[in-house]
């Protein structure tokens, strides 16, 4: 299980989670409901599947190497945005947050 503490150190962060391939939330902490959390799980995972589908597609359209494996992805807003590395999310206040150092952090999950 994943130190979801150390996700939400990052600044700007108010919810994190870990879910598995199927969308299952595994565990969360912050400021959201459980429902949220539950949902959240099963959107990181729909858009991880696709991160991998866009990802090979990318790869075997322009015969160009480096998109693969598709290891994270963010689903961005004006306000907040959701960055997710492996099956490890959270959610953030783009104001508050560096995305490169959110993304090292979670990495590092």
């Amino acid at each position: 299980m994943a130190d979801l503490s150390k996700a939400m150190a990052i600044p700007g962060a108010f919810a994190a989670g870990e879910f598995d391939n199927q969308g299952n939330l595994v565990n969360y902490v912050g400021n959201i409901s459980l429902a949220a959390a539950r949902m959240a799980a099963m959107m990181c995972a729909a858009n991880k599947l696709m991160a991998k589908m866009e990802a090979a597609g990318w790869s075997a359209y322009t015969g160009k190497e480096g998109f693969e494996p598709a290891i994270g992805f963010a689903v961005s807003g004006p306000e907040k945005s959701a960055l997710v590395v492996g099956n490890v999310g959270v959610f953030v206040k783009n104001s508050e947050t560096d995305f490169d150092r959110a993304f090292a952090v979670l990495s590092s999950l």
